[in-house]
């Protein structure tokens, strides 16, 4: 609602969806939910919102954990069976408990990629553009995401 209607607060949200409470400040980053808020306003409800949105982080999970795999040196189809478990059992119970841990799931084997970097690359250990790219989406994806544990 802050970019339909122009008036931004980047630390306080002011609206919900269609009075539902359904706020993307309190879980997300305030850059990533100004992203899903472009994307619902695209969409234009919130059941499309969730297909879309499911299906981005099974298609980002399952490529980055088929990416580490092979970083891993593992034959490509187990690299494909890992990925489909990872997929089963990683994110699908981050997306039916709806507690907002399945997209920090979806962008961890980006950032275990960089663990392998530091243990096979004697040369440059620390490969920092793209670490300091995935540790600061991850950072902005999972601001207060524990806050909902019971």
């Amino acid at each position: 609602m802050q970019i339909k209607t122009g008036n931004y607060s980047y630390f306080q949200t002011n609206y919900g969806f269609n009075h539902s409470g359904r706020i993307f400040n309190a879980m997300y980053g305030p850059f990533f939910a100004y992203l899903n808020g472009l994307v619902l306003l695209l969409v234009h409800n919130w059941f499309n919102f969730q297909i879309l949105s499911i299906f981005a982080v099974f298609l980002i999970a399952g490529i980055g954990i088929y990416q580490l795999a092979l970083k891993a040196k593992v034959n490509h189809v187990i690299a494909v069976l890992l990925a489909v478990i990872y997929l089963q059992f990683g994110i699908v119970v981050g997306i039916l408990k709806f507690n907002f841990m399945a997209w920090g799931a979806a962008l961890a084997p980006y950032a275990i990629i960089h663990v392998i970097y530091m243990v096979e690359d004697k040369q440059r250990p620390i490969h920092w553009f793209s670490l300091a790219i995935i540790m600061s989406i991850v950072s902005q994806v999972h601001v207060l995401c524990n806050k909902n544990k019971q």
